[in-house]
C-alpha cells in the first residue's frame, strides 16, 4: 500500500510540473507574440512563412499530382500499344502511313 501511495505522489507531482512548464512556455509565447512594441511586427512574420510554407506544400502536391497523372497517362498508353499490337493484327515497329518517321507499337 505504501508503494502505491508513493507511485501516485510521483505521478501527481508529474503532472503538476508538466502542467507548471507548459503554462509558463505558453504564457512567455503569449507575452512575446502580444508585445505592444514588436509583437505585430512578429505575428507579420510568423504570417509570411506560414504563406510561404503553405505555397510550397501546394507547389510539391501540384508537382506529385502531374508526376502521378504522367505516369499513369504512360502506362495507359504503353497497354494501348500492347493490347493493340496483340488483337489489332499490328505488329511493332511498322511506319505510320501519315508518318513515315514515327512507327506504332513497341515499347
Amino acid at each position: 500500500m505504501d508503494f502505491d501511495f508513493r507511485r501516485r505522489r510521483n505521478d501527481s507531482t508529474s503532472t503538476f510540473l508538466t502542467g507548471f512548464a507548459s503554462g509558463l512556455f505558453l504564457g512567455a509565447l503569449a507575452m512575446f507574440i502580444f508585445d505592444p512594441e514588436q509583437g505585430a511586427r512578429r505575428r507579420a512574420l510568423v504570417r509570411d512563412k506560414a504563406v510561404r510554407y503553405g505555397n510550397d506544400v501546394s507547389d510539391y502536391v501540384a508537382g506529385t499530382a502531374k508526376d502521378l497523372s504522367n505516369r499513369a497517362y504512360g502506362v495507359a498508353k504503353e497497354t494501348e500499344g500492347l493490347v493493340r499490337d496483340k488483337i489489332g493484327g499490328q505488329t511493332a515497329g511498322v511506319q505510320n502511313e501519315q508518318n513515315p518517321l514515327a512507327t506504332t507499337g513497341g515499347v
